[in-house]
């Protein structure tokens, strides 16, 4: 498997195939071909365009763990990163819990051992095409004294963070990447 690829088996086609990827949740994404190695293929297309309307995914399921747990699959969002409007529209399809210190909402996606693929894309697209892209308030940022205290570096110049983060010397901020940077800059109709 080459770096970036989805992971998933031989040409799968039923939710009983597609192995859990573990290490997903929790993980800021930095940019949207890091989603690839972090959803597992039947909501990859989902995460995706929620990542282009700027909604916080925090974690995602759907995998041959959850049929044998008899669990639905699953997309958790940042509640409080959603606009108001996107709220409205989260709670009609989720349900709002607090979580690790936050406001989640679990939207649950059913499946059974003969759910295919093919549904559980389609299913998570109609759900995520009701969301509407908003302004992007989750990317964190970090001054540079944020990250020499972070680094535990005081001497440490711009220069210095240039492989881990985007900077911004207009607003003399750090981004995790310029993706990010583009999409919190980004004028929002």
């Amino acid at each position: 498997m080459r770096e970036g690829e989805p992971r998933f088996e031989e040409n799968p086609t039923g939710i009983p195939e597609i192995e859990p990827i573990q290490e997903s949740r929790g993980s800021m994404i930095k940019t949207r071909d890091q989603l690839k190695e972090l959803v597992e293929a039947p909501l990859l297309g989902a995460c995706e365009e929620l990542y282009d309307k700027n909604i916080r995914t925090l974690s995602t399921s759907a995998n041959k763990k959850d049929i044998e747990s008899n669990q639905p699959g699953y997309i958790i969002l940042d509640f409080n990163s959603l606009s108001e409007e996107n709220k409205k529209i989260a709670e009609q399809l989720g349900e709002l819990k607090h979580e690790d210190n936050s406001d989640q909402i679990f939207i649950e996606i059913p499946l059974d051992q003969n759910t295919t693929i093919e549904e559980i894309k389609k299913l998570s697209a109609d759900i995520v095409d009701k969301f509407k892209k908003q302004p992007m308030t989750w990317a964190p940022t970090y001054t540079l004294e944020d990250l020499r205290e972070i680094y535990r570096d005081k001497e440490a110049q711009v220069e210095d963070f240039a492989d881990g983060y985007y900077y911004d010397p207009e607003k003399k901020i750090f981004y995790l990447s310029e993706e990010h940077f583009k999409k919190v800059n980004e004028k929002i109709e």
